[in-house]
């Protein structure tokens, strides 16, 4: 089985050729193929709203994403926690955060240490010297929140384990994990629930021995070059989606119950977290 990311897949959709188009990029929390797939209907359904082309854009690595939106040529996107902490660091005010999503009646989620079913480990610390996956370096719960952890337990995280590997999404570190490739993996809660609801025999191949804190969900982000009135209007669309009976199909798919505007002190402390981070 093989762990490497698959090329990103070339997308656009075609609403309004005359308008330039929004520019969107979805953090690929499961693999480029399975975000595209579920996420193009319901951006197809944003740009019939505002009336302007959406063009899909994906990148391999939450930095390139980040790249594009400080550069300009990303208009909006729904970022990792762990990806918005890092471009607010590196380029302050670059962005505006519009919406969260709620999940389960939430808007957290947390990060899950997961080993194989048959693994003697009980704990994170417990896999010293073992091959250990984590999604990208700017995940929080993929990787920064193992990084945190091991630091509390007395252990210096860049010797800790015997090999590391970086699978770029969170459904490939659980079936690294669930095929024995690795020993364990830092992985995405909603994520994990999501890929056990599809796949139920997973669950008699791997076991969580670690839960972190709740963490602020996803933020959607609209790059401050935006004019005002287009990160409004796109806020609006974002906010009354749950109430469009042509995006009920999508945000199902998702999971996704409705937007809403981040709650103060949402992301506090995943911003704690992500201080001082590598």
């Amino acid at each position: 089985m093989d762990l490497a990311p698959a090329p990103p897949e070339p997308a656009a959709v075609a609403l309004r050729p005359s308008s330039r188009p929004l520019r969107f990029s979805v953090a690929a929390v499961e693999s480029p193929q399975d975000t595209y797939a579920t996420y193009a209907k319901l951006l197809s359904r944003v740009g019939q709203r505002l009336g302007v082309e959406v063009e899909f854009v994906q990148r391999r690595t939450y930095r390139e994403v980040n790249d594009l939106l400080a550069s300009g040529q990303l208009d909006a996107a729904l970022l990792c926690t762990g990806g918005y902490f890092d471009i607010e660091k590196r380029t302050p005010g670059a962005v505006e955060v519009l919406a969260a999503p709620v999940v389960h009646g939430e808007s957290t989620y947390r990060s899950l240490i997961i080993v194989p079913a048959g693994s003697s480990a009980r704990s994170l610390a417990d896999l010293a010297g073992k091959r250990f996956a984590f999604t990208d370096e700017l995940s929080l719960s993929g990787r920064a929140w193992a990084m945190k952890r091991l630091e509390e337990l007395g252990k210096n995280p860049d010797h800790f384990f015997g090999g590391v590997t970086y699978t770029q999404s969170h459904d490939r570190s659980i079936a690294g994990v669930a095929s024995g490739i690795v020993d364990g993996a830092a992985v995405h809660s909603l994520v994990y629930e999501h890929i056990l609801e599809r796949d139920p025999s997973l669950a008699s191949r791997i076991r969580v021995i670690e839960r972190s804190p709740p963490y602020g969900l996803l933020p959607i982000v609209a790059s401050m070059r935006l004019e005002p009135s287009e990160r409004a209007r796109l806020k609006e669309v974002l906010l009354s989606l749950d109430r469009d009976p042509a995006a009920n199909e999508a945000l199902e798919k998702l999971q996704i119950e409705r937007f809403i505007a981040p709650p103060q002190g949402l992301y506090m402390s995943a911003g704690r977290l992500m201080e001082g981070r590598r």
